[in-house]
Formats: structure tokens, C-alpha cells, sequence
């Protein structure tokens, strides 16, 4: 794989979380106020971290090194760190798990 299609992949999962952040800001929005608070606050937590992962992929997109192997093994353990923190939001989210 390339670094253009790996970025754009990449890419690709960075976008499919924003759609499930915003997906968990309007459940969150529909929560009594003491559940609000205590979900905002990893929501925020979350876009930050999808946004240092987009911040990461579009340096490596726009310096294209010829190695870049070691931010390929940096992009990935961020973006599995990142993906599973937005999943395990996710369904705790789905399944009420949140606040009480």
C-alpha cells in the first residue's frame, strides 16, 4: 500500500467517526441534564483525539516521506486507540449505559 491510499483510508475512518460523534451528540441531547454532563465531556474528549488523528494523516499526506513506516506504526496505534474509545463511547451510549 502506498502513503496516499493508506491516508485515504485512513481518512475514511476519520470520517466515519465524526458521523458517530455527531450521532452520539443527538442521543446525548435527548438525556435529562445529570447525564449530559457526564457524556459532553468524553464527546469532548473524543473530537479532540479524532482531530489529532486527522491532524496526523494530513501531515503524513502532505510530506510524503519515502519512509514512513515509522508514522504508518504511530498513525495505526493511534487510530486503534481512537477507534475503540469512539466504539466503546458508542455503545455504552446506545445501551444506556451512561450516567444514571
Amino acid at each position: 500500500m502506498d502513503v496516499k491510499d493508506y491516508c485515504q483510508a485512513m481518512l475514511a475512518e476519520v470520517t466515519a467517526w465524526k458521523k458517530k460523534l455527531e450521532a452520539m451528540k443527538k442521543v446525548a441531547d435527548t438525556y435529562g441534564s445529570a447525564q449530559k454532563e457526564k457524556i459532553l465531556p468524553l464527546i469532548g474528549q473524543l473530537e479532540q483525539e479524532v482531530t489529532t488523528a486527522q491532524a496526523r494523516v494530513d501531515q503524513l499526506e502532505n510530506e510524503c516521506p519515502s519512509d514512513w513506516s515509522p508514522m504508518k506504526n504511530e498513525l495505526d496505534e493511534l487510530f486503534g486507540t481512537v477507534g475503540s474509545s469512539v466504539n466503546r463511547a458508542w455503545m455504552d451510549l446506545e445501551g444506556g449505559n451512561v450516567g444514571g
